[in-house]
């Protein structure tokens, strides 16, 4: 897994984006890449003729790039390639922000692009989306538990997200939170729990659930990336 910063616990690996955005010039927009794929072998991706990424594997949630606004491919290639092994064409507009999102087809890898938000959440909350690569491991309960909070006594943020699948943002109060991840419908045995990560009134977020590699025990990793603030 590789990404700038990185906090490992004991029960889940999550990996934390680097990258704090403010505002972009109002004549840019931003453009980052979400490497969910591990099908694919390292890659470099493109935007236009512009390289956006470098040398990048799942799971990984890249910086944004601030490129001009323009309506263009977003290619990707494996490292040391110059022959794109998979694209996406995309109207990238001023002061808008999105991710080329790479992820798992059959035995290949496809590229797809991902709108991102860039509007603050309602004061007092951040907002998050789950985007569920998590193919083997199937579809799986979100919760943000607060404080002493016991999983048996919450209430799953998002329920049931297949793999395959991004959520739209949901807005959440800003806290202290551990996340935990669990079999859909299942709490008894729960995947995933973390060590408290804070949120703060107006961060926008994605969380990647990926299958982990090297470990059944947790059997997934979450990756969260800075989409604003």
């Amino acid at each position: 897994m590789r990404i700038a910063t990185a906090a490992c616990v004991a029960l889940l690996a999550v990996l934390t984006g680097c990258q704090t955005i403010q505002s972009s010039s109002p004549t840019q927009t931003l453009v980052r890449v979400i490497d969910a794929s591990y099908n694919a072998p390292a890659v470099s991706v493109s935007v236009g003729t512009t390289p956006i990424a470098t040398n990048i594997a799942a799971a990984t949630i890249t910086n944004y790039a601030f490129l001009p606004p323009q309506n263009t491919t977003a290619s990707v290639y494996p490292t040391g390639s110059t022959k794109a092994t998979a694209s996406a064409a995309g109207n990238f507009l001023v002061n808008e922000q999105h991710s080329v999102f790479i992820t798992d087809s059959g035995t290949s890898y496809t590229a797809t692009i991902l709108t991102d938000q860039t509007t603050l959440p309602p004061a007092g909350d951040f907002s998050l989306r789950i985007v569920q690569q998590a193919i083997n491991t199937g579809a799986v309960d979100v919760y943000l538990l607060s404080g002493s909070t016991a999983l048996a006594d919450a209430k799953p943020l998002l329920s049931a997200i297949p793999a395959q699948t991004a959520s739209a943002y949901v807005n959440v109060p800003a806290g202290s939170y551990t996340i935990a991840v669990t079999p859909a419908g299942n709490i008894k045995s729960a995947y995933t729990s973390t060590a408290p990560v804070t949120f703060s009134a107006d961060q926008v977020r994605t969380f990647l659930i990926m299958d982990a590699q090297l470990t059944t025990n947790p059997p997934v990793t979450v990756v969260i990336g800075n989409d604003l603030n």
